[in-house]
């Protein structure tokens, strides 16, 4: 499964851009306000050292320039407090050439960001870190290079700092910004978001030291950075704040107890924890049981195994909602595991491409918040319990390729929220007609749904029963659906449209900007949230396709 730093990153900018706007739109600026001359000055010479293909900068002149694209000033001072000169996501113009010190004039400066731009492997400058009023730093895939300065720790009134190496994290990177320790990152005591996604830190040893000394430190991406020094237990840890943990993709090849960083902290705020490819093998240690806040746990792509490979402690995850354990070595009995999972709030289990054996119990109904149940590519055996078909929210099910055997139960055609459905390859054990519920005829890709298992017969197969005739659909329910479909597309279309509609009314009306992030802050968990289950379902589809 593809890398959840999207979903992180989700988060972060939800958090990070709503900090901008309450910054640059609390009110608007009185008419006719001057920017301050040497600040103006400043900015022109800034701007010289640029160079703009896209023209990005072409409101860059008059006298006022809190009214200059990407500047905003106080209300109060005219001072300029923020400073975004990001071209976007994508953009074939980018911003380059060189950053020059007379920002340095900018004594007022509580927001910089010339990410998403291409400096040409330019170090980042060492003057930045004169700064000091700077409470957000975003210096993310923008084409530095070399080492980080350390002087970026003296700016202490940091919240957030974002020097990612590249906006797609989910491959490996060639480093091109590197940090030997994180001793400077210490410094920074208010900082809530810290994201060096790619940055070279493979000879940092210290990394988990430096970290644990953030009393304020929230949310940790440190995905595709090298790591593989683990740490000794830590005498005293200050991170009671932190509720994200994105490691993913570090070449730690080791026991997953080993990584004293996570299990044995008090970590009595973690809300998402990432361990994605990092060469773990082992079990699951019975510390993930403190982790009681954990609504989200990846650890794909490891080398989990062992008939015990998930604790009985896992059960104290009362707040659990997603389990990803996708492609270890897992050889448990899946019944024996599920009694081990906690049937409070899980939405989404992921558990394909391991070891399993066993059939589905009838515990399994117990999940009744389950909206995603992936079990492909194990050794699963018996029928598919008609139980099952208690699970009212299951949107996404998978047992392909397994060695199943019977009847496809009824029980399934129950199921009113399922829009995907894979019970594929699982040659010469399904048998029996295939139910014929109205639900399972919407589905997509009806033919694939089955393709594999010639003992199935029945619509939407080609394969008739033998001695059962099948009743093609009459008129009427040919008409149905042909309703039904024309609803969802008018549905979708509007939506379309609506959502152009919202963006240029964000885009021109600063009112509806500064409503819809202060909402976002109250809606933070449940964006995340949405934003994990379709990240996951997305990933599935793609990989079933």
């Amino acid at each position: 499964m593809a890398e959840p730093r999207s979903l992180a990153r989700v988060a972060m900018i939800l958090t990070s851009y709503s900090l901008l706007f309450r910054r640059s739109s609390s009110a608007p600026a009185p008419a006719g306000t001057l920017c301050i001359p040497r600040e103006r000055d400043a900015l022109l010479d800034f701007k010289a050292g640029l160079t703009d293909p896209g023209n990005f900068l072409s409101s860059w002149q008059g006298a006022d320039c809190c009214q200059w694209k990407g500047v905003k000033c106080s209300n109060g001072t005219g001072h300029v407090v923020t400073l975004r000169v990001s071209t976007g996501f994508y953009s074939p113009e980018l911003i380059g050439g060189e950053i020059r010190p007379s920002l340095l004039t900018l004594q007022h400066l509580d927001w910089l960001d010339p990410s998403e731009n291409d400096f040409g492997g330019k170090p980042i400058p060492e003057f930045i870190s004169g700064l000091r009023s700077l409470t957000s730093l975003i210096l993310s895939n923008s084409n530095f290079g070399g080492r980080i300065p350390p002087h970026i720790g003296n700016l202490s009134n940091l919240v957030n700092l974002h020097i990612t190496n590249s906006d797609d994290l989910t491959v490996p990177q060639t480093y091109q910004l590197i940090s030997p320790d994180l001793a400077w990152v210490s410094r920074l005591w208010k900082l809530q978001i810290l994201d060096l996604g790619g940055v070279d830190l493979s000879a940092a040893v210290d990394w988990a030291h430096a970290l644990s000394m953030l009393p304020s430190l929230e949310s940790i991406y440190l995905s595709f950075c090298g790591l593989q020094n683990t740490m000794p237990p830590l005498v005293h840890s200050n991170l009671t704040s932190l509720e994200f943990i994105m490691m993913s993709w570090n070449p730690f090849n080791q026991s997953i107890g080993a990584i004293n960083f996570v299990w044995n902290l008090p970590l009595p705020s973690l809300l998402g924890l990432s361990m994605m490819h990092c060469g773990f093998h082992g079990s699951i240690p019975d510390a993930v049981g403190n982790l009681t806040s954990l609504k989200e746990l990846y650890l794909d792509e490891n080398h989990i195994t062992g008939t015990d490979a998930i604790p009985l402690t896992l059960k104290k995850l009362k707040n659990l909602k997603v389990l990803s354990l996708t492609e270890n070595f897992i050889n448990m009995d899946v019944g024996k595991m599920l009694d081990r999972l906690p049937s409070d709030e899980l939405e989404m289990l992921s558990l394909d491409n391991n070891n399993l054996t066993g059939s589905l119990p009838i515990g399994i109904r117990e999940l009744i918040k389950l909206r995603g149940l992936w079990l492909s590519s194990n050794n699963l055996h018996g029928t598919i319990t008609e139980h099952i078909g208690e699970l009212r929210e299951l949107e996404s099910f998978d047992l392909s390729h397994n060695l199943l055997r019977g009847e496809i139960p009824g029980g399934l055609s129950a199921l009113s929220a399922l829009t995907r459905l894979n019970l594929s390859y699982t040659p010469n054990n399904l048998t029996g007609t295939i139910p014929s519920g109205n639900q399972l005829r919407t589905l997509d890709d009806q033919a694939s749904i089955y393709i594999g298992n010639p003992g199935l017969c029945g619509p939407p197969l080609r394969r008739n029963c033998s001695g059962i005739d099948i009743t093609p659909l009459a008129p009427e329910e040919h008409e149905g659906m042909h309703d039904v479909v024309s609803i969802y597309l008018s549905m979708c279309i509007g939506f379309v449209v609506g959502l152009w509609i919202v963006f240029c009314g964000f885009l021109f009306k600063r009112k509806w900007r500064v409503m819809f992030f202060l909402f976002s802050d109250h809606m933070y968990d449940w964006v995340y949230m949405q934003v994990a289950v379709g990240w996951i379902s997305l990933a599935r589809k793609i990989r079933g396709g």
